[in-house]
């Protein structure tokens, strides 16, 4: 595997870990990158990602997201319902980093897919943890998930056009 290939995995896999912690956020980012023209997929059968209207739905659905995970109805991100989405969401964003940086598609896919699964299980445990260790009410951790999040998704997808255009 070329060494040029391993950063464009690993985005693949931050933005999938990341999409474990928070279903729409990584994604959204992506979208406004590609909307924005920092990034490129022509040709790709997610190129509609481009469009505003996939910017729009997929920002409310994320805002949506960070809402709704507060509270105390919401079933936990590690049954069906939330961890198959997040599965089909680490796929596609590591989809878009492949597209998007020219390495294989299906390989960051499935990256994008494995690490969301880990940062779902990983970010879960984290989360009750300092719950449990800190005392703490789950909102103020929540709070902190929802920013490490942002601004994972934000940092990584920014350095990651940086380095590649």
């Amino acid at each position: 595997m070329s060494d040029s290939i391993l950063p464009v995995l690993l985005v693949a896999a931050c933005l999938g870990a990341l999409t474990g912690l928070r279903t729409f956020t990584p994604i959204s980012v992506l979208a406004w990158t590609l909307h924005l023209r920092y990034m490129h997929i022509p040709g790709s059968s997610l190129h509609f990602l481009h469009t505003w209207a996939a910017v729009i739905i997929l920002t409310i659905l994320a805002f949506g997201e960070i809402v709704v995970d507060k509270l105390p109805s919401t079933p936990s991100r590690l049954k069906a319902p939330g961890m198959i989405g997040r599965v089909i969401f680490g796929f596609i964003c590591g989809m878009v980093s492949g597209q998007a940086w020219g390495a294989n598609w299906e390989t960051c896919a499935a990256i994008g897919a494995v690490a969301a699964i880990l940062g779902a299980f990983i970010g879960y445990e984290i989360r009750k943890g300092w719950v449990h260790t800190f005392h703490w009410h789950d909102l103020p951790v929540a709070l902190i998930e929802d920013l490490v999040c942002i601004g994972g998704s934000i940092l990584v997808v920014s350095h990651a056009v940086f380095l590649a255009y």
